[in-house]
């Protein structure tokens, strides 16, 4: 028995001992934020004060110096973020992370093929490219001088970064273009559906925008296969894709302050560590504070001293796939016009972390890569679909970040605009002059004769792009009489004289973000913060009448008469201790199913799932016409409508929430659905990593297209998966109002304070200050590090 309890006691003892030693080897892996640090590299003196949540304040004498420091902040807080993104993009994930990876390899491998990341990079100017080498010199600094042991997903995956390439800032860059995309996914599930239910049904449900909705401006194929590895890459890269966001501004005539107010939100994929990366940079040039990608040297959305500026998803069609047709003799050529053209051939090798080398032949037309043979890895034969992508030509947008981190007044930003083409994006801005601006700054193909919404013939040559639309045709707006501005990735004009998108977000944040703004005489702060945490579900507001009217006479039970009640008297807020919108998702759920699965089959059905905002578009245009054939059941004699669906999904959003949350109606809390948890990658399949690594999970209002989006897959209810990646807003009257806040932190290291200490923040709509004055930034100073020349 006391051998036994000795036993024991050991064990306790031993493992506590290495619970001690775990402690401690994490520890050593924070980075250093106080002190003197002499670095090869470093030109003058650089401070770098941070504040109570982290963030660098980089004061610096140079503008190389500034870029240095930022490279070496950012790898101290982001390494391991960082270098998987720049794997992503070239293709080297397997490499690290295993064989599962090799698809996504291919992929990107295949995307980027077009023009490859030193091309692009070859052709910036001087300026951009020595930005690009001081912000890498200062990362590499910090991998040679860091003494501790690195984060630990490097020890987990048993390997030390590579030194940082000034390229990898175009490998950067490209990721974040591929991530906001809407082409790539949309127009291969377009021709898929097509091709089992028909171009008149396809079409019904692949509309551009729902019609009548408000607008910007004032007034089984290859194809299924190549789409499935695309998802397989967003989810290994917990990448939601697309990309919606809201941004507004009010000129001084809306406001209270008698100057403009602007706000932003960009909305992306949720995960810890954040997308974005907070900091400030002061030197001869700049004194620009925002949200920055980590790997890149220039803020892409904040302000500096004399202007603020947003972005949102444009939702272009930057993107078309055209069908090229090989010749049977010879897999290398393809069909144009009267001939045959050669391919071009790439050979490419593929490290996987095994140790094996994989050998992958890419193989580009005059249209671009073939992409439809990442799964296959087979010679292409019969026909093949190749891709055109604006990324080739202009993926140039440090030069127009330089512009903007730089920009004096609304014309300097308006000069910018030209050379910022991919990812296209609405900007809107203002200046300290009272100025206030929007413009859709993008990339669009003029087409001539087809919409690209579907893969076109390649081989005929009447399909090719005609150049693109002139920056100065695209949609933009200056001090407008109105007084405010806003987009949130809807449609840009009622009739456009070319076609920009058919992928627009659904209209329901625009037409509630146009009531707020509209709703009083003058604005202020606190009406700017309380729109960005707004969760009135405009859905609801139109369809909820319409279920009502469609279940009366037809409620048997009390619990149903009792469900139904909570919906009518529903003040259509999204809040999570309220029952109504508990069973409000759970009919549009349901609904959807009843709608589109029976004709789609279970595999397209899943892969049109992906696609929230299509989905909904089109719901949106079928609710109005009622009798489409897409809410009769090919399967039953009879003819089902609207109002027969209506009834089956209420009926089985009811099962659904007696199955999830109980008997009783009152217990449906929308929180106990609904749920938010910031999860890491080695989180989100491992619940032991997750327990460690992962932030949450947290009950959470909000929906799919509230002002504060809280949106979850629709294949895969209910846990938000994306939302405002980030919140800023700047009062031009009296720049300390400024605010901002992430999700998460500055931090990716979960040893970190700074790993999680904003989601209290951001959970309960509150902010921190943005400033930009010295005397700010020594007021909520925390940590002074200075580096010193060697």
């Amino acid at each position: 028995m006391k051998i036994a309890k000795w036993g024991l006691g050991i064990v306790g003892l031993l493992a506590v001992a290495g619970l001690v030693v775990l402690y401690v080897y994490l520890q050593a892996t924070l980075p250093e934020y106080e002190g003197k640090l002499s670095l090869a590299g470093i030109r003058q003196e650089v401070e770098i004060i941070r504040d109570s949540y982290g963030m660098p304040h980089i004061y610096a004498q140079t503008d190389h110096d500034a870029f240095f420091a930022l490279g070496y902040c950012m790898a101290q807080d982001r390494l391991f973020h960082m270098d998987i993104v720049r794997r992503a993009a070239r293709g080297r994930l397997a490499e690290v992370l295993g064989e599962s990876l090799l698809p996504v390899d291919k992929l990107f491998r295949t995307i980027t093929a077009g023009r490859s990341v030193e091309e692009i990079a070859a052709s910036y100017p001087k300026d951009s490219f020595q930005s690009m080498k001081a912000y890498a010199d200062g990362v590499n600094a910090y991998l040679q001088n860091h003494s501790g042991p690195l984060p630990i997903e490097f020890s987990i995956l048993g390997y030390r970064p590579e030194p940082w390439h000034p390229t990898d800032a175009v490998a950067v860059h490209y990721y974040m273009a591929w991530d906001l995309n809407c082409a790539f996914e949309h127009e291969m599930l377009h021709a898929a559906i097509e091709q089992k239910v028909g171009s008149r049904l396809a079409s019904r449900i692949f509309p551009v925008y729902p019609q009548g909705a408000p607008t910007i401006m004032p007034e089984k194929s290859s194809a299924l296969k190549t789409l499935k590895t695309y998802n397989m890459a967003r989810s290994a890269l917990n990448a939601v894709g697309g990309g919606a966001s809201n941004s507004w501004v009010v000129s001084g005539e809306k406001s209270q302050t008698g100057q403009p107010i602007l706000a932003n939100d960009p909305h992306l994929g949720h995960g810890v560590p954040g997308i974005w990366y907070e900091a400030h940079l002061i030197s001869p040039s700049l004194n620009v504070s925002g949200a920055y990608l980590p790997g890149l040297p220039y803020a892409l959305i904040g302000a500096n001293q004399h202007v603020a500026w947003g972005f949102t998803n444009v939702m272009v069609d930057d993107t078309d796939f055209y069908l090229e047709k090989i010749n049977p003799q010879d897999p290398g050529q393809y069909r144009y016009q009267d001939g045959w053209e050669e391919m071009e051939i790439r050979e490419e090798t593929i490290r996987v972390k095994d140790g094996r080398e994989v050998k992958y032949r890419i193989k580009l037309t005059r249209h671009g890569p073939i992409i439809d043979t990442v799964n296959d890895y087979e010679e292409p034969s019969g026909t093949a679909l190749a891709m055109r992508w604006t990324a080739y030509e202009h993926l140039k947008a440090i030069r127009a970040l330089k512009g903007l981190n730089t920009a004096k007044d609304i014309e300097d930003i308006e000069k910018a605009v030209e050379f910022f083409k991919c990812p296209g994006q609405n900007w809107v801005y203002a200046d300290d002059q009272g100025n206030i601006g929007f413009w859709a700054a993008a990339a669009i193909p003029i087409r001539d004769g087809f919409s690209g919404a579907l893969p076109v013939p390649g081989w005929d040559g009447r399909h090719e792009w005609l150049g693109y639309v002139p920056t100065s045709r695209q949609p933009h707006l200056r001090n407008p009489e109105r007084g405010w501005i806003a987009t949130a990735n809807n449609k840009h004009l009622h009739e456009a004289p070319y076609p920009i998108s058919h992928y627009y977000a659904m209209p329901d944040r625009f037409i509630r973000i146009q009531e707020m703004l509209t709703a009083e005489e003058k604005l202020g702060m606190d009406d700017f913060k309380a729109m960005q945490g707004d969760f009135y579900v405009i859905l609801a507001r139109e369809w909820v009448p319409r279920f009502l009217e469609a279940l009366e006479g037809t409620l048997v039970s009390e619990k149903e008469q009792l469900a139904a009640s909570v919906l009518e008297d529903w003040d259509r807020i999204a809040g999570a201790e309220q029952v109504a919108p508990s069973i409000f998702h759970a009919m549009l759920n349901a609904l959807i199913e009843n709608t589109f699965h029976k004709r789609l089959g279970p595999e397209l059905y899943t892969q049109y799932l992906k696609n929230k905002y299509t989905v909904f578009n089109a719901l949106r245009n079928l609710v109005q016409s009622e009798n489409s054939d897409w809410f009769d059941d090919p399967s039953t004699k009879s003819r089902e409508t609207f109002e027969d669906v209506v009834r089956l999904s209420f009926r089985e959003a009811i099962a659904t929430l007696e199955q999830e949350l109980g008997s009783r109606v009152r217990d449906w809390k929308w929180g106990e659905l609904h749920t938010l948890t910031l999860r890491h990658p080695f989180g989100q399949s491992s619940k032991l990593m997750g327990s460690f690594l992962n932030i949450g999970p947290y009950p959470i209002g909000g929906s799919l297209a509230t002002v504060n989006p809280q949106a979850y897959p629709l294949n895969n209810p209910w846990e938000v998966k994306n939302g405002a990646s980030l919140r800023y807003i700047t009062d031009f009257a009296n720049r300390e109002n400024s605010v901002r806040v992430i999700p998460a932190g500055i931090s990716g290291n979960v040893m970190s304070p700074h790993y999680d200490d904003q989601v209290k923040l951001w959970r309960s709509g509150r902010y921190r200050p943005f400033v930009l004055d010295r005397a700010s930034v020594l007021g909520d100073k925390k940590y002074e590090l200075n580096l010193l020349p060697q």
